[in-house]
């Protein structure tokens, strides 16, 4: 949670001091998509789903915060000839992502950041610190402050009993974002 706290810091710091020098720009989106768990035979292919909310402080840097929802599939199980179903694992996540754009209409973004993600089912009820990268392609609609974007990435909760442990999952994304409000540059 202190990495956590110490990234949104910088995040914050970071807009700050970008204020003065360039237009800042502030939209809300909602996304949708596939999750692949990475090396998990205890939880099966889900959906995940959020909403993010980019706040563009320099021409090439935007921070967005989110809030993330997956849902894991269930999972069929063979332990000494048994086969039983587990129930996939539930994913609640928020935190924020850095997002470096090149383009213009047309845009390709790498993406990395960090978020508190609450991971629960029967006999798991956990809350770990996860870390996101990625990479995005974006299609800005001219005139009325939509884009549509697609994205690929990688999520990793840490567990906090064992830090070499974790869960990872594999997302694609389609998501959709207004861009509401621009405030012009401070003199």
């Amino acid at each position: 949670m202190r990495r956590l706290a110490t990234g949104v810091c910088m995040a914050v710091a970071v807009a700050v001091l970008a204020v003065p020098a360039h237009a800042v720009s502030v939209g809300i989106g909602a996304f949708g998509g596939a999750s692949f768990p990475v090396v998990q035979d205890d939880n099966g292919q889900g959906s995940v789903f959020g909403v993010r909310v980019p706040v563009s402080v320099v021409p090439l840097i935007a921070i967005e915060p989110y809030f993330g929802s997956t849902h894991g599939g269930s999972k069929d199980q063979t332990v000494a000839g048994l086969t039983f179903t587990r129930d996939g694992i539930d994913v609640t996540s928020y935190g924020a992502n850095l997002l470096l754009k090149f383009g213009g209409p047309l845009q390709f973004y790498p993406f990395a950041g960090m978020s508190s993600s609450h991971l629960k089912r029967t006999g798991l009820d956990e809350t770990d610190t996860a870390y996101d990268f990625g990479l995005g392609l974006g299609i800005k609609l001219p005139l009325v402050g939509l884009s549509v974007d697609g994205r690929g990435e990688l999520d990793a909760a840490v567990d906090k009993a064992s830090s070499d442990a974790s869960r990872k999952w594999a997302n694609v994304t389609l998501g959709v974002t207004y861009a509401f409000a621009k405030f012009p540059p401070v003199p």
